[in-house]
């Protein structure tokens, strides 16, 4: 993702990194854990409930064998009828219950879930509309829509699934070792020594499942990225007849995720086969040591076909448990790209003790300003000059001079590195970027339309303005007559990026958005570049009154903008090296023509 200045090959890697950057695999694996966990403390109440009913469930599980066993001890074998219908009741009643508890821990699982993904999701775009300038320089818009997509989808697969069912498998577990080592401690032990080969088991399949899916995760956050690259720049690819050469990098890229992919499903398919292949060992462990208990009269048949029945009960909770692990090694490597955007901390943020800007009267003053995007480049140096209220002043000078800099200095998108910039006194550090940027209207070159009406486009920076307010700047920029034809006037829908409005209709749309709202400062990068002749004549005199009483910079290239400035300032690699002053009897392009500029 990269804004519109010209320098941007220069720029860093983006904001100040917070702790997250990298886990490892194990300390900071838990700690991931632990991060992911606390999101659900809002949601104490309701995880309580769902970790409540979920051991119900667990609880109704182990019955079911052990109303068996009663019944084949004591029922069956002593010829009770009677009793054994009471049984049978007594276990459709316990699949009933069973089943409505079970609805219960899967659907609060599922809510909770989707209230933590939704905390993220809001917090994560809440974060990275207060990132700076510089972040955004570094980022990928794709990787950005990754994270904030699936990524944050699959932490649900953690919040919704993963994290209670582990659980719940985990107690299910420990509650068939205490009631197998109560009914007979031979088969007991006999289930104990399958554990620390299903333990092992597991922990090797999480070390080599977890960097698996961070794999899969940079990569189809490399997909993605490139797909939403070559589809902003369609026209470009078939303007120069590029599709075959766009295709090739794109099967690249879709075949890195597709190997990535494959060897992670290599990895997963194992932990079934082998959760078969212990749980059929330990089946034939307890039939060998429990028939010989039978035989023996050590053992009843009631008690071999309940072990039976739990060892048969554990082949689900096993696998499930595998897949359940597989998914939180997924929710790992997404949280770990998640918490990576959490932890970049914004660059430009409000001192401690900053204050509200004064109501500007609008002098802005540069004062021996530096600044560099990459640190060792000043791309300006040194620069100091001043603008008074009212004062209209364009800033003239080549490609790469630094001209769209100082205006993104002066909105404080950047920070300095030397010097001071002042608006009526006030370091515009001192001040509180949401007053300062209130006080400031700027009208880019490169203009961006949302996908809404055109009304609503016009009134974005200023949401409660009026229809007549609206009316009035669509006026000032010679709007009004051409929306009033549109079938829906000011609700028309412009398109995505306004594709439905001319390149000069676009531009006019994003002049209007900043005169809407009445800034004492105007900052203008050329924003009649895309005007034609007539057009721009029209505009001169609603250009004229906006400016009136505001004081205004202009990044010129037009000879209006240079004829209408009441000083010049030409700029080059960084630095002013020359200006010329209007005055009553000659024009400030005269004055520095007369010097022999520009």
């Amino acid at each position: 993702m990269k804004s519109a200045n010209k320098n941007r090959s220069n720029r860093p890697n983006g904001a100040r990194r917070g702790h997250g950057g990298g886990p490892g695999p194990k300390g900071a694996a838990l700690k991931l854990l632990f991060r992911l966990v606390s999101y659900l403390e809002p949601y104490y109440g309701l995880l309580v409930i769902t970790l409540s009913i979920s051991i119900l469930t667990v609880l109704f599980q182990l019955l079911l064998p052990w109303m068996i066993r009663l019944s084949v001890d004591h029922i069956i074998s002593g010829n009770e009828g009677s009793g054994l219908i009471w049984a049978a009741v007594g276990l459709m009643a316990l699949a009933v219950v069973h089943g409505g508890a079970d609805f219960m821990r899967l659907y609060l699982t599922a809510q909770l879930g989707q209230r933590a993904v939704f905390c993220i999701r809001t917090q994560l775009f809440g974060h990275l509309s207060r990132l700076s300038f510089s972040f955004y320089d570094a980022a990928k818009t794709g990787d950005l829509v990754t994270r904030t997509t699936a990524d944050v989808d699959a932490l649900s697969q953690f919040f919704g699934h993963s994290a209670i069912i582990v659980l719940t498998n985990v107690l299910f577990l420990i509650g068939i070792l205490a009631v197998l080592l109560t009914w007979n401690l031979l088969l007991g032990v006999v289930y104990l020594v399958m554990l620390p080969f299903i333990g092992f088991g597991m922990y090797v399949y999480a070390l080599k499942v977890r960097p698996a899916m961070g794999r899969v995760r940079r990569k189809l956050s490399e997909l993605t990225s490139y797909i939403e690259t070559t589809l902003s720049g369609i026209l470009v690819v078939k303007v120069l007849g590029r599709e075959e050469f766009e295709k090739e990098r794109f099967e690249r890229a879709n075949t890195a995720y597709r190997d990535a992919s494959l060897k992670t499903i290599a990895i997963t398919a194992l932990w079934m086969p082998i959760a078969d292949v212990i749980m059929g060992v330990g089946t034939a462990f307890v039939l060998l040591a429990g028939g010989y208990g039978i035989i023996h009269g050590t053992v009843s048949l009631g008690t071999l076909i309940a072990f039976t029945m739990y060892i048969g009960m554990l082949l689900r909770p096993i696998r499930q448990t595998g897949m359940m692990l597989s998914a939180t090694m997924q929710s790992l490597a997404a949280a770990e790209r998640v918490f990576e955007v959490f932890d970049t901390e914004p660059e430009i943020q409000d001192r401690p003790g900053a204050t509200d800007l004064p109501a500007a009267g609008g002098r802005v003053e540069f004062q021996d300003v530096t600044f560099s995007y990459d640190g060792t480049r000043n791309v300006i140096e040194g620069l100091s000059f001043r603008v008074e209220p009212g004062e209209m002043v364009a800033l003239v000078g080549p490609s790469g001079a630094g001209k769209s800099t100082l205006v993104h200095l002066l909105s404080r998108f950047y920070e300095l590195q030397r010097g001071r910039i002042l608006i009526d006194g006030t370091d515009i550090r001192d001040a509180k970027l949401k007053s300062l940027r209130n006080a400031i209207g700027i009208a880019m070159q490169n203009v961006f339309i949302f996908d809404t009406t055109i009304g609503e486009n016009i009134a974005y920076g200023n949401p409660r303005a009026s229809a007549r307010d609206i009316e009035r700047v669509a006026r000032m920029v010679q709007l009004h007559e051409f929306i009033s034809a549109l079938p829906q006037g000011y609700q028309t829908p412009v398109g995505e990026r306004g594709l439905e409005l001319s390149g000069g209709q676009r531009q006019r749309v994003a002049l209007a958005r900043v005169l809407l709202r009445q800034p004492a400062i105007l900052l203008l990068d050329e924003p009649t570049s895309s005007l034609d002749a007539a057009t721009e004549r029209a505009m001169e005199a609603a250009l004229d009154a906006a400016r009136d009483g505001r004081t205004t910079i202009v990044i010129a290239h037009r000879l209006w903008t240079v004829h209408h400035a009441d000083r010049i300032i030409v700029v080059d690699d960084g630095k002013l090296v020359e200006q010329g002053v209007g005055n009553a009897s000659e024009s400030a392009h005269m004055s520095l023509m007369r010097q022999g500029g520009l």
